[in-house]
Formats: structure tokens, C-alpha cells, sequence
């Protein structure tokens, strides 16, 4: 019994086991006491005929029966059922005995909650418990306890044997034996500390001798790095005076450097490891070794010097470093290269995803050459440079851009949902770089070509995704208006043509390999009253080059100027050989393109060609698009008012198909305009065509000018233009386009109307 009450210190809930003993001191005293008093109680209320008492009192030994059972497994559902059963059994005390005695006696023993509350609960709820006891006393004070409900009556004898049995009972064996307990723990607990201390100063004196000469530089800190002890090692390696520094973090000593690869050499091998290397206040290199957790939430930390290690390990690192990085980067703008663009386009197409687009788009700057010529080479590095940075900012984050080659960047969109979605980025990107930089004092133009190509299904080959990307560059840097073009197989074959085309031109004129073949235009009573020159370039590689094709690609690679001269020379020359022959010949028609009426030496190159082959401005005449009219609107008025003053025949060419106003085209001193076959060809099958011709005749009659049908093929289209006022016709329903020996047979024939 004694061991069930006063519980053996040493056992592995040696902590709580004094609370328990106190605990059950209390509850054995406790409900000693209650069933005394509720024997005498059931004894009264029985005399008195109030056996329900007997229930209540039945009721408070089986709460602190259930208590001194829930000791053992639930020590503070106990503490807080000896509680209640203080508070309930002077409720009942009070309620049920008619004998003031009693019931105060039964309010005192609620005096001893805060006690058992502070042991097993808190300061808190003790303290609540006291006040809350201040309300039982005061009606005492203030109120005598009325007469019990159960009318209970305890004699004045009765009341003298209960009273200071109780009181002894609970306060002079319950309350005692229970702060015994107490205070023997408290005894016990101080010759433990007594002697754990005396060991504790053996134990870290050792510790301090070990600590201190264990060879490497150690600390101690808590979990926030906080030093709480360095040995003297440690202390030189950060520079630290542990008497004056007193407990710092140790971060306050150490900034993080970078993370390094240092070499270690152990035992004639070495190995590498990896650590982070921070720097001290005096500029030391100091690696962590080791980091280890004490038991305790504290960190064991071992520093190294590893300055001097340090140094030679960044000096390499740099030199690695520098040599990686011009091995795959562009010198000039940083970029990456072509070969570091290829890695990453070879990563990317081996984990594509089927269901997205991938891209790689080319920009091309065309303004360099400009740059080059006017300000030097080392100005055009720099406006590359200023591109680089531009092309960067505007692209997305984490956008792969190379420099591909001299002029060409290239960057990759990867993991997009259409072409469309690609081609529109691509737009925002060229409306967010700039159109012109200012580069020392000097304002350049930024102009460049964007060329896309897409990934194909399971291709793994980066160059051939270059190559594509490169060849919609040309076919984009090749258009008038720089937009933005997607590869087509298409397009390379004839990129190639284009290429081979632009090439042959030069060599073409000079071998003779262009010739002038003349179409007649015939008046209504069918005589010849003009010509129009026609070239034709007939290639030994190319084979016979259409003038729609090699004309437009003289226009975009600047050569249609040495072309013109070509045709202008040729035709000269003949009208002369037909005047020394025939004596006369009938006007010659030479189209002028947008560039030529634009060139500032039109003038004297038409006046020099005539001067040299003798002939008047009568037997010449130009003719010239709306489109080109209006492309260079100001300078071609010039010229064109030049030429008719001069005495040239000007007209306009394939009228209708351009987008002139009436108020523009009343500003063009033309003599005569040329119907476009397009019109001519719907007649008989289209009204409104037939309409639009009958306008253009109604539109040159207003405007002082004649009117010449182009592509006139059949009679039906003869008859109805002849109805309506046309005046002159060409095309094979008269005469094809002609040698210059087959078209003198038609001289005398013809009764030709000589100019």
C-alpha cells in the first residue's frame, strides 16, 4: 500500500512520480474523508426520512473512487476530478444539512483547490480558483447559510465530533503528508544537482582541454549560428577576441563568398570536394569542413584556411572559365555562338514536345552596310553591339539568342501552341527594337529582315533547321517591305534561281545574251504608229528567263539601272539604223521602272543617248506605272514634266491595276494611257470590265490623252473597243513581239504612220 502511495523515485516516470504520490495522498485522505461524513450524513437524512441524500452521497464515492483510479493512467483527469469533487461536496454540504456548523465547514475545504491546482496544473487555474473562492467566503461573510432543502438535522453533539474530525482528518494527515512528499523530492532533486555539478565541472574541464587541442579550428553555435564557444584556432582563423567580442553570430565574422571546388590532398591522392568558401574581416578564405548536430540543437562546426588553396583554385577557375566562354560565345556582343545555338537546338529537338511548335527565328541587320561605308568598321561594331543588347531586352525572359554569323542573330521559341502564335511574337519583338540608335553623335537607321523556320516532325538535325531559317532570312531580306517570312521548300529552290538569276545579269550583258524584240501598236485603220521595246534574255545555263521573273530581281539587287542603260542604248541605236535606212520609223516605247524615274541622272542619260545617235525626242517614248508613279511622286513629276518638255512621248502603263486618285493622276503629263490586257481580256464574258475600259477611255478623253489597248487577241475585242473610242491596239491579234529583221518586212506593208 505504501508503495502504491509513495512511488519509487527512481523509476522512468521519475518526473511526475511525486505529483502522483500527491496526488493520491490527497484523494485517499479526500475520500476518507467524504465517506465519513457521508455515513453520518445517510444516517441523519434516513432519521429524517430524506433517503434521497443517500444517492448524493453514493454519488461522490464513486467520483473519487473513478479518480483514484484515473490517477495511475490520467494523473491530471484525476487532479481535476478531486476538484470537482471538492466543489461538489460543499455544494451538497451546504444544500442538504440545516446545521450551520457543517455547512461552513463543508465551504473550507474548497480552500484547498488552489493548492492542488497549482500542483498539477498551473500558477494560472490556481489563481482563478482562488478568486473564484473569494465568492463562497464573502456569503459567508455577509449571509449565514440558509436551512438545507433536505432538511437534514445534525445535533449539536453530532456537530462537535464531525467538525474537528474532518479538520484533523484533511489538514493534519491529507494536506501534510502530501507537502511531505513534496518537500523529500525537492531534498532528493538537491543532492542530485550536488553531485551531477561536482561531475558536471570534472566532465568540462576535460572538455575544455580536449576543445581547445584538438588540432582544428572548432565552434560551437546554436541553431540561429550564434557562437557559444570557439576554440583559440577558431578564434585566429576569424579574427575574433573571445574576451572583448563576447557571443556573436558567426556570420557577423563571415560573408559567403562563392561556392568553390577545391582540390584536397589526403595521403598523396587527391580528392575533390565540393564546400563553400567565405570570407573572414581580414580578407581570409574560410571553408566548413564538417557541420555536425549536437544532441542538445546545437552545431559543431570545423573550420579550414583554405586561402591560399583559395587563390590558386580561382585563378584557374577564371582561366577555365574565360577560355569556356569564348569558346562558345560571340566576342563582340557576348551572345552565344553558332556552335553553342546548335547544343541547344540539339537538346531541344531530341525532348520536344508533339503537341507544341518550336521555332527558330533569324534576324538579319541590313542597315550595317550603311553604317560601315559612311562611319567605319569600328562604328558598325558598335551599332552590332547596341542590336545585341536591343534584340535582348526585347526578347522574352529566358529566350535562347545567338549571333549565327556576321550580321545574322538567331533565337529560339520554344514550346508554342501554333505558327500564328510565333509569327505574332515574332511582330512584337520588331516593334519593340528601336528604328534608329544614336551612336557618337550620329543617328543610325536600324533596319533588318526576320526569316522563321519550324520544326518538323522527328527532326533531330539542328543544321538543317538553321539552314531553313537562313534561307527565309534571304527570301525575307529579298521582299520590299521586310516582313516576316516563314521556309518553304519553295522558297529555297528559288532562292537558288534568284541567286543564279542575279548573278547571270551581269555576265548576261556583257556576253550579248539580252536582246530587244519590238511590238507594234496599230491605229484604227490597222498602219503600225508605234513600238514598244521588249527585252528578252535568253541564258546558255538559265534557258530563256521570263521578264517578269529577272526584271524583279534586278529591281531588289540594284542592277535594273545597267539594264535600263542596256535598253536604252539598244533602242537608240536602232532607231538610227532604221532612219539611215527607211528614212523615218515609227515611235519607240521604253518602260521605266519605279527606280529609274527616281534616278537623278535620267535626264542627261536619255538626252546624252540621243545626242550621240542623232535622233529627235519624237522617236522616243517612255512609259511608266501608276505604281510607279506614286512610289516617287514628287521626283517623278519632275522628271516626267522634264522629258515632255523636252519633246518625249510619256505614258501610262497597265492603267486601272495601280491606286491613283483622279487628282494625282491629273498631275501626270502623260500623252496617252495604256489599257491593262486583264481588262481587255474579259470583254464579251465580264460587264464589268467592259465598264472600267469604257471609264478609262471617258477618264484620257478628259485628260488630253490617247488610249492604247494591251493583249487585244480576237475581233470581238477589236469591234467593241473600236465602238467605244479606243485608238490604238496591241497585242498578237496584230503583231507578236518581233526581231528587228522580221519587223522591217512590215515597214513597206504597212503603210506605217511615221512619226
Amino acid at each position: 500500500m505504501f508503495r502504491w502511495l509513495f512511488l519509487d523515485e527512481h523509476s522512468p516516470a521519475e518526473h511526475a512520480a511525486w505529483k502522483l504520490s500527491a496526488l493520491r495522498i490527497l484523494l485517499g485522505a479526500g475520500f476518507t474523508l467524504l465517506a465519513l461524513f457521508a455515513l453520518g450524513a445517510a444516517l441523519g437524512a434516513f432519521a429524517g426520512g430524506a433517503e434521497r441524500v443517500l444517492s448524493v452521497a453514493a454519488f461522490f464515492c464513486a467520483l473519487l473512487g473513478l479518480a483514484l483510479y484515473c490517477s495511475a493512467r490520467h494523473m491530471r483527469a484525476g487532479a481535476a476530478l478531486l476538484i470537482v469533487a471538492l466543489y461538489g461536496a460543499a455544494l451538497a454540504v451546504a444544500v442538504l444539512t440545516d446545521n450551520d456548523e457543517l455547512a461552513r465547514l463543508g465551504m473550507m475545504f474548497i480552500y484547498g483547490s488552489p493548492l492542488i491546482a497549482q500542483l498539477f496544473f498551473g500558477a494560472r487555474p490556481a489563481i482563478a480558483l482562488m478568486a473564484l473562492n473569494t465568492l463562497p467566503f464573502l456569503s459567508l461573510l455577509l449571509k449565514p447559510p440558509a436551512t438545507g432543502v433536505a432538511a437534514i438535522h445534525f445535533s449539536a453533539s453530532a456537530s462537535h465530533i464531525y467538525a474537528p474530525s474532518l479538520l484533523f482528518l484533511f489538514f493534519n494527515i491529507g494536506l501534510p503528508l502530501a507537502l511531505f512528499r513534496v518537500l523529500h523530492v525537492l531534498y532528493v532533486s538537491a543532492q542530485r544537482e550536488r553531485q551531477a555539478s561536482a561531475a558536471l565541472e570534472v566532465s568540462y574541464a576535460q572538455y575544455q582541454e580536449i576543445f581547445q587541442n584538438v588540432g582544428s579550428a572548432i565552434v560551437l553555435t546554436d541553431d540561429y549560428g550564434k557562437i557559444l564557444q570557439a576554440n583559440q584556432l577558431a578564434n585566429a582563423i576569424l579574427g575574433r577576441d573571445a574576451a572583448c567580442d563576447g557571443e556573436g553570430v558567426l556570420f557577423d565574422w563571415l560573408s559567403l563568398d562563392h561556392s568553390v571546388r577545391l582540390k584536397d590532398v589526403t595521403d598523396g591522392e587527391t580528392a575533390e570536394m565540393r564546400m563553400s568558401a567565405y570570407r573572414t574581416r581580414d580578407g581570409k578564405m574560410v571553408a566548413m569542413e564538417h557541420i555536425s548536430q549536437t544532441t542538445s540543437e546545437h552545431f559543431i562546426v570545423a573550420l579550414r584556411d583554405v586561402s591560399g588553396l583559395h587563390s590558386m583554385h580561382h585563378a584557374l577557375q577564371l582561366s577555365l572559365e574565360r577560355e569556356d566562354f569564348l569558346s562558345n560565345h560571340d566576342r563582340l556582343t557576348n551572345l552565344p555562338n553558332r556552335d553553342m545555338l546548335r547544343q541547344h537546338l540539339h537538346a531541344i529537338l531530341s525532348g520536344s514536345d508533339a503537341g507544341k511548335v518550336t521555332a527558330l527565328v533569324s534576324f538579319r541587320l541590313n542597315s550595317i552596310r550603311h553604317a560601315n561605308q559612311k562611319f567605319g568598321a569600328h562604328t558598325g561594331d558598335i551599332l552590332l553591339r547596341r542590336f545585341a543588347d536591343e534584340l535582348s531586352r526585347a526578347l522574352p525572359k529566358n529566350c535562347f539568342c545567338a549571333r549565327l554569323r556576321s550580321i545574322v542573330f538567331s533565337f529560339v521559341v520554344d514550346q508554342a501552341r501554333t505558327p500564328r502564335e510565333i509569327i505574332e511574337l515574332v511582330e512584337r519583338i520588331r516593334n519593340k527594337l528601336p528604328k534608329e540608335l544614336e551612336i557618337d553623335g550620329a543617328t543610325l537607321l536600324v533596319q533588318f529582315s526576320a526569316g522563321i523556320a519550324l520544326t518538323r516532325q522527328d527532326e533531330a538535325d539542328p543544321d538543317d533547321l538553321i539552314r531553313r531559317s537562313e534561307v527565309a532570312l534571304d527570301t525575307a531580306r529579298r521582299s520590299s517591305d521586310q516582313s516576316v517570312t516563314l521556309f518553304d521548300e519553295d522558297d529555297a529552290l528559288q532562292i537558288r534561281r534568284s541567286v543564279e538569276i542575279e548573278v547571270g545579269i551581269m555576265s548576261g550583258l556583257k556576253q550579248n545574251e539580252f536582246r530587244l524584240l519590238y511590238q507594234p501598236k496599230v491605229g484604227r485603220d490597222g498602219r503600225i504608229a508605234g513600238l514598244e521595246a521588249l527585252l528578252r534574255w535568253q541564258s546558255p545555263t538559265l534557258g530563256n528567263v521570263a521578264p517578269v521573273e529577272f526584271i524583279q530581281i534586278a529591281e531588289r539587287a540594284g542592277l535594273i539601272r545597267d539594264i535600263s542603260n542596256f535598253v536604252l542604248d539598244q533602242a537608240c541605236a536602232q532607231i538610227r539604223s532604221w532612219l539611215d535606212r527607211f528614212g523615218t520609223c515609227p515611235p519607240v516605247a521604253i518602260n521605266l521602272s519605279a527606280s529609274d524615274i527616281a534616278r537623278s541622272d535620267l535626264l542627261q542619260l536619255v538626252e546624252d543617248s540621243c545626242r550621240r545617235y542623232r535622233i529627235a525626242a519624237a522617236y522616243l517614248e517612255f512609259e511608266i506605272t501608276e505604281t510607279g508613279l506614286i512610289a516617287n511622286e514628287t521626283l517623278a513629276i519632275h522628271h516626267l514634266n522634264a522629258l515632255k518638255t523636252r519633246g518625249f512621248g510619256i505614258a501610262i502603263d497597265d492603267f486601272g491595276t495601280g491606286y491613283s486618285s483622279l487628282s494625282k493622276l491629273s498631275h501626270f503629263p502623260a500623252r496617252s494611257v495604256k489599257i491593262d490586257r486583264s481588262f481587255v481580256a474579259q470583254i464579251g464574258y465580264n460587264q464589268k470590265s467592259e465598264m472600267i475600259i469604257k471609264a478609262i477611255i471617258s477618264l484620257a478623253n478628259i485628260l488630253s490623252c490617247t488610249t492604247v489597248a494591251e493583249g487585244v487577241e480576237n475581233e470581238t475585242q477589236e469591234r467593241f473597243l473600236k465602238q467605244i473610242g479606243c485608238e490604238y491596239f496591241q497585242g498578237y491579234y496584230y503583231h507578236r513581239p518581233l526581231e528587228a529583221l522580221a519587223l522591217e518586212q512590215l515597214f513597206p506593208a504597212s503603210s506605217m504612220k511615221l512619226a
